[in-house]
């Protein structure tokens, strides 16, 4: 039987002790991809012998999430237990891999399976985005290179004296974006800049005329995969997105081999953006949607 209880830092620890045996690209296998989105009390975590199981109420729908699959035996058995946990009720099964889904023998009754390529996670080699070298990353070389010549600028590591400017910067860049913005992604941010410390977040400030242009929020796993959770900028200043993802990946993930710069939820201009850095790949992510009612 589950034992859901809310997330918390307590929970950090041995959460990354069920995910330590799988070297996995997918976001879900940061502990602070869950923490940093329980925005409204609305993540739940629970520990099962090696397992952990994550489940988040994203509008009226429950979703799981479980980054110690390893494979389709581990798959039967927290599927059966999440089936059991729901007694009936329809789920969802987020964030399955693609060989977990290509090896599940039977699809459980009742359930169906699809591709969600609105949460697949973008996948860069860290010496692209460190070096930016080659024909394919030329614009981008050519933004850093011109924000270089223009403007008087300072990389800097975050800290609690940058509070306030920070979410202004947020707030200012919100009422300028052409998409759709998550009203609950401020709250978000604000959780990172209170417990960067405990969560060993990496927070880095593109300062301009010592006032912030762009800042970043980023973290290294334990199999030294680089995660980016946020990124935001004043775009009155020319490159500056070019110039923050450079400088982010320069002076805290230059030792990583991959960066997972996470989804695109389906924005056209979200996406276009993380395509034009050129992935490496594109790691596929599939939902198991369980109908019983």
């Amino acid at each position: 039987m589950l034992n859901f209880e809310d997330i918390s830092l307590n929970h950090k620890q041995n959460y990354e002790k069920c995910v330590a045996e799988n070297l996995k690209l997918n976001s879900i296998s940061d502990f602070n991809f869950f923490y940093l989105w329980n925005t409204k009390n609305n993540v739940k975590i629970a520990f099962y012998n090696n397992y952990v199981i994550v489940k988040g109420i994203w509008g009226k729908k429950s979703y799981f999430y479980s980054p110690s699959i390893a494979n389709t035996e581990d798959f039967d058995k927290i599927y059966s237990l999440i089936s059991e946990h729901q007694q009936g009720k329809n789920f969802y099964f987020a964030g399955l891999d693609k060989d977990i889904v290509n090896n599940i023998p039977c699809i459980p009754k009742g359930c169906s399976i699809s591709f969600d390529r609105n949460a697949s996670d973008y996948i860069y080699l860290t010496d692209d985005l460190k070096n930016l070298h080659g024909k394919k990353f030329h614009a981008k070389k050519n933004f850093v290179n011109s924000f270089v010549k223009n403007y008087k600028y300072e990389f800097v590591e975050y800290n609690e004296s940058y509070y306030d400017e920070i979410l202004k910067l947020y707030d200012n860049w919100m009422g300028l974006s052409l998409h759709a913005v998550d009203s609950k992604e401020k709250i978000a941010i604000s959780i990172a800049l209170e417990h960067y410390k405990q969560l060993d977040l990496k927070i880095g400030l593109l300062l301009i005329d010592d006032k912030i242009g762009a800042f970043s929020v980023s973290a290294i796993s334990a199999h030294n995969i680089a995660q980016v959770f946020f990124e935001k900028a004043d775009t009155n200043y020319k490159g500056i997105y070019a110039m923050i993802n450079y400088l982010t990946v320069n002076n805290f993930l230059q030792n990583t081999e991959y960066i997972n710069r996470e989804e695109d939820m389906g924005i056209e201009g979200l996406r276009k953006a993380k395509l034009s850095y050129n992935p490496a790949l594109i790691y596929e992510k599939y939902l198991l949607e369980c109908k019983y009612e």
